[in-house]
């Protein structure tokens, strides 16, 4: 007598499993078209205030509208991008006082990352913090404030990174993309450079010493908006250049 196949065996070889990016490819699609918009949110390439508008993505991406709407709403879902009446769909500005405390926060958990990195770093993750320290360094020397934030960028994720902490690191993703533009413009300031630098070389130091308190200390103080008083921090962003990237009407 034969014997019967059992249905779930059955359904498994006719219907092999595949995986998601394979059952709808325009989701994995969307999903890389709103990574690379996050990319250039964080590296100020599209500055709070700027239009996203489909078709002109559409183009510059070579795909379907529909991939893009798609990731349009995903960066809407994440805050990063409002809805703006006529003028349609931009990148997301923030308030003064949830700018301030955004970024007080990154600087709490910036110092938590530097805390575990200066336990956790690996020789090849100390050997990435090194090279993005170098870049900074040669940036800030040419007077280079583009290539000095994306070296910069790539100090502070180096961090993140050497931490292996991932629940912190998603929440300085989400953080950072809020508050990168205005990290930016605070670049251009007389000096500024060349102080992060110094900064960053004391960081790298304690994180190399193994000094868990001393690193997140450091690091804690390099952040904080208060040490350079709010009133210059604010005439900053209220300067002409600066002024278009606040939201003034919460």
């Amino acid at each position: 007598m034969k014997t019967r196949t059992p249905l779930k065996t059955r359904r498994a070889r006719a219907e092999p499993r595949v995986s998601k990016a394979e059952a709808n490819p325009e989701a994995s699609l969307a999903g890389d078209i709103a990574k690379r918009m996050e990319e250039e949110i964080l590296r100020g390439r599209a500055l709070p205030g700027t239009r996203l508008d489909e078709r002109e993505l559409s183009e510059r991406f070579q795909v379907s509208r529909t991939p893009v709407r798609e990731a349009l709403q995903r960066l809407s879902a994440s805050g990063l991008a409002v809805a703006r009446g006529r003028q349609g769909l931009q990148v997301a500005k923030m308030s003064i006082a949830d700018l301030l405390d955004a970024l007080t926060v990154v600087a709490e958990l910036e110092a938590l990352a530097c805390v575990q990195a200066s336990r956790r770093i690996s020789p090849e993750q100390l050997a990435t913090l090194q090279k993005a320290h170098e870049a900074c360094g040669k940036a800030a020397a040419r007077r280079d404030v583009d290539a000095f934030y994306d070296a910069n960028i790539d100090f502070h994720n180096a961090i993140a990174d050497a931490s292996h902490n991932r629940v912190l690191q998603d929440e300085l993703w989400r953080l950072s993309l809020k508050t990168a533009p205005y990290r930016r413009a605070i670049t251009f300031q007389s000096g500024r450079m060349e102080a992060s630098q110094v900064e960053h070389d004391a960081v790298l130091k304690a994180i190399v010493a193994n000094n868990s308190a001393e690193a997140g200390a450091l690091m804690r103080k390099h952040l904080s908006m208060l040490s350079d008083g709010i009133a210059d921090f604010l005439h900053l962003f209220r300067r002409a250049e600066h002024s278009n990237l606040l939201l003034e009407n919460p």
